[in-house]
C-alpha cells in the first residue's frame, strides 16, 4: 500500500485503533506534597493531574486540572487535558462519536470537551500535546511506522514527546509521497494538520503557513476530506494562520488576518489579545489598550485579561485605571499571583508606598517558587520602600 494511502486509512479510522497510554507515576506522594507546600502553582497542580490521569485516578486529575485553570485562566495544556478527561474514563468514546453512536449520558460531556479541546488551540496554537497520546488511538504498529531507507519512524510519538524535528521531517516526506501518488492536492487534512503543528513547533513557519492555509481554504469551500478529526472551525484556522504570522514576525500580516478573524467572529477574546501583545511590541500603547479593553468586554468572566489589561494601562501612563483594573482582577481571581506583584508596580508607581508594601506582601505569601526573579524583585522594592 503506498504511504499516502496510509496515511489517509490512518486519519480516517483512528477511533478504530488501540491509543498509547501514560507510563504509571510512581511520585504521586511526592507531587501531592509539593503542591501541598506550593499550593498556588498552576504547573504543579497540571502535572500532579498527569500522575493522577496515569493510574486511572480520573476524579481526582480532574479536580487538579480544575485548579489548574482556576489559578491560571489561560492554562493551554489544562484545557486540553480536560477536553480528553472523559475519552480517558471511557476508552470507547472516541469510536461512539465517529459512529455517531454517543451513549445520552456522555452526550454533554462530549460537547463540553469539544469546547474545552477548542479553547485550548485558541489560546495556544502550539499547546502541549502529551496528553493526546494517552486518548487519541493511534496504530503505530502498522500505520503510523513508515520506513524510509531501512529506517523506521514514528512521527506521531515524536510530535507528542515533543521532538518536533523528526516529526516535521517524517510528516513532510509522507505529504512529499501523498503528493507524488495522488491527484493534486488530495493531502488528507489530517496529515496537514500533522504536519503544519510539527512545522509551527520546529520553526518551519513557511510550511506550516502554507499547510493552515489549505485547511483554512478546504474548511471554507466543505471540501470532500473530512475535516472532523481537526477539533477547530474555519475562522479558527484564519486565527492560527494569523498566529504563525505573529510567530514568524510577519506583523502586518498577522494584524490583517486577527481583524478579518474578528469579523468573523467577535466573540474571539484570544485575537483581541494578540493584537494587543503586537501593539504593546511596537509601543503603540493607545491601540493595545483598546484591543485588552476589547477582550474584557468579549470574555468578561476571564479575569486573567484584567491582569493584562491593567499591566498595558500602567504601561501607558493610566495608573488611577491600572490601580482599579488590577484590584478587580485580584478579586476575581485571589489565586493568581501575578496580579498583586503587578498591582504593586502600579502602586509604586503612584507613590503609595504603604499600599505598595501590601501588595507585595501579597504576592511574596501566593507566589510560586519558580517565579524567582518577580519574587527578587518584590523583596528588592519592598527593602527599598519607605
Amino acid at each position: 500500500m503506498k504511504v499516502w494511502l496510509l496515511l489517509a486509512v490512518a486519519v480516517a479510522t483512528w477511533t478504530s485503533l488501540g491509543a498509547q497510554s501514560l507510563k504509571p507515576s510512581k511520585d504521586i506522594p511526592a507531587l501531592e506534597a509539593t503542591v501541598a507546600r506550593d499550593s498556588n502553582d498552576a504547573q504543579l497542580h497540571y502535572q500532579l493531574a498527569i500522575a493522577y490521569w496515569s493510574r486511572k485516578r480520573f476524579d481526582d486529575a480532574g479536580r487538579s486540572l480544575q485548579t489548574a485553570v482556576t489559578i491560571e485562566r489561560r492554562f493551554a495544556a489544562a484545557y486540553l487535558a480536560l477536553g480528553y478527561l472523559p475519552h480517558g474514563r471511557r476508552r470507547k468514546l472516541m469510536e461512539e462519536e465517529a459512529k455517531g453512536d454517543v451513549p445520552i449520558e456522555w452526550r454533554d460531556s462530549v460537547i463540553e470537551a469539544a469546547r474545552l479541546r477548542r479553547r485550548a488551540f485558541l489560546i495556544n496554537p502550539l499547546v502541549d500535546l502529551q496528553i493526546v497520546g494517552a486518548v487519541v488511538p493511534i496504530n503505530v504498529s502498522v500505520l503510523a511506522k513508515i520506513s524510509f531507507g531501512g529506517v523506521t519512524f514514528d512521527p506521531f510519538s515524536a510530535l507528542i514527546r515533543q521532538d518536533y524535528q523528526l516529526a516535521f521531517a517524517t510528516f513532510n516526506r509522507w505529504v512529499a509521497e501523498a503528493a507524488k501518488q495522488s491527484p493534486k492536492d488530495s493531502v488528507p487534512s489530517g496529515l496537514l494538520w500533522l504536519r503544519g503543528l510539527s512545522a509551527a513547533q520546529a520553526a518551519a513557519y513557511d510550511t506550516a503557513i502554507s499547510d493552515f492555509r489549505r485547511l483554512l481554504e478546504r474548511s471554507e469551500t466543505v471540501e470532500r476530506d473530512s475535516l472532523t478529526t481537526i477539533p477547530l472551525m474555519t475562522n479558527d484556522f484564519r486565527y492560527m494562520l494569523a498566529t504563525l504570522k505573529y510567530r514568524s514576525r510577519r506583523l502586518d500580516e498577522a494584524i490583517d488576518l486577527y481583524k478579518e478573524a474578528l469579523a468573523n467572529d467577535a466573540g474571539l477574546f484570544m485575537a483581541h489579545i494578540q493584537l494587543g501583545r503586537i501593539f504593546e511590541e511596537r509601543h503603540m500603547l493607545p491601540q493595545a489598550v483598546e484591543h485588552y479593553r476589547a477582550a474584557v468586554a468579549t470574555s468578561p468572566d476571564d479575569p486573567s485579561l484584567l491582569l493584562d489589561l491593567g499591566i498595558a494601562l500602567r504601561q501607558a501612563g493610566h495608573l488611577a485605571e491600572s490601580e482599579a483594573t488590577l484590584t478587580d482582577a485580584m478579586t476575581a481571581n485571589p489565586r493568581d499571583s501575578r496580579v498583586p506583584y503587578h498591582l504593586g508596580l502600579t502602586l509604586q508607581q503612584q507613590g503609595k508606598g504603604p499600599e505598595a508594601r501590601v501588595a507585595f506582601n501579597r504576592f511574596l505569601v501566593l507566589a510560586p517558587s519558580r517565579y524567582e526573579r518577580q519574587i527578587r524583585d518584590a523583596k528588592r522594592r519592598l527593602d527599598s520602600l519607605p
